[in-house]
């Protein structure tokens, strides 16, 4: 995020990639990935940091910068499986990104570089410690279906001027639950 003075403000940081992998014993599996080439090197000299500001997002990848962004709540004890599962699937986005010269979000050569990895290819993470819910600071009820609609922001609209996505205006009128 580009702050006032227009330098980009950042998390505390970790470390490279490859001291952060070595730190939780994961370089072994990022070295998987060698057979790439200069895309792998590219990514071990990247750096990672975190956001204390994420509520939901778990990590993200900014290839340009070589840098790998993590979730403060990762680093929770006891959290270190979601931890190093979502600092993988980080380092897959750089790693094939780089390799292609373009993004590749979650195509194929993302699936590829995970394989190699040993991870799952899975696009989202279930972590309910940052889920919606979880953070919600205010939450739309359905009332024909009882569906719930969390925001993590104050909505700017009134629940009584929206309705249900699956019920329709006519029966799916919406309603701000109190806590």
């Amino acid at each position: 995020m580009t702050g006032i003075d227009g330098y980009i403000r950042r998390g505390p940081r970790l470390g490279t990639v490859g001291e952060v992998a070595e730190r939780w014993d994961l370089l072994g599996r990022l070295r998987r990935a060698a057979q790439i080439g200069p895309a792998f090197l590219d990514t071990i000299g990247g750096g990672v940091e975190i956001s204390r500001r994420a509520k939901t997002l778990a990590g993200c990848a900014y290839t340009d910068e070589r840098r790998v962004v993590l979730n403060a709540a990762l680093l929770a004890p006891g959290r270190e499986a979601d931890r190093d599962s979502t600092f993988l699937h980080e380092c897959a986005h750089l790693i094939a990104d780089l390799a292609t010269g373009r993004r590749c979000r979650h195509g194929a050569k993302w699936r590829e570089v995970m394989a190699l990895l040993g991870e799952p290819a899975e696009v989202r993470h279930d972590l309910p410690y940052l889920s919606r819910a979880a953070h919600a600071v205010v939450t739309w009820v359905c009332a024909h279906c009882g569906a719930e609609h969390h925001f993590v922001r104050k909505p700017k609209r009134r629940a009584s001027d929206c309705y249900c996505r699956s019920c329709g205006p006519a029966r799916g009128r919406l309603s701000v639950r109190r806590y």
